[in-house]
C-alpha cells in the first residue's frame, strides 16, 4: 500500500536531515505518542487515503500529519523543529518503495500548548499525492 511506503520514506528522510537531527537527535521519531519519552521528538499522527484516479490513471491523495513536541524553551523550539521538517519534506523528491511519489507539499503548521502535559507542539499538515 502506498500510504506504508510513503510514512517509510518520510521517516527514513527525516531520520537524515541534518537540520531536524540538530534538534531532535538521531532515533527520536515515533508513530505513537510515548509518554516516557524525553522532548524533543516527532509524532507520526493522523493519515488518511483516498482514491484520487482520473480516467485511465491510478493514484492516491494522502493528508498527514507530523507533530513536533517540545520542553526545552516551549513554543520556540516547536516551531524551529516544525520548521525544520516543513524545509525536509516540502516539495522533497522522495522514493517509495511499490510506488511514485507525484507531489509532496505543506499545507499548514498550528502551535499551541498541551493542557495535560504542558509540553508545546506544533502539528504540521502535508498533502501527498501517489501512484501505484
Amino acid at each position: 500500500m502506498s500510504a506504508n511506503a510513503l510514512q517509510k520514506a518520510v521517516v527514513a528522510h527525516l531520520g537524515s536531515d541534518p537540520d531536524v537531527i540538530a534538534i531532535i537527535g538521531a532515533g527520536r521519531i515515533f508513530d505513537r505518542l510515548i509518554s516516557r519519552a524525553e522532548p524533543p521528538y516527532l509524532v507520526l499522527g493522523e493519515m488518511t487515503t483516498r482514491d484520487f484516479s482520473s480516467g485511465d490513471e491510478d493514484a492516491s491523495e494522502h493528508r498527514f500529519q507530523i507533530e513536533a513536541w517540545s520542553k526545552q524553551n516551549g513554543r520556540k523550539q516547536a516551531v524551529e523543529l516544525a520548521a525544520a521538517v516543513r524545509a525536509a519534506l516540502h516539495d522533497a523528491a522522495l522514493s517509495l518503495e511499490g510506488a511514485v511519489l507525484i507531489n509532496l507539499r505543506h499545507e499548514r503548521t498550528v502551535s499551541r500548548r498541551a493542557p495535560k502535559t504542558g509540553l508545546h507542539l506544533a502539528q504540521l499538515r502535508f498533502r501527498a499525492v501517489t501512484e501505484p
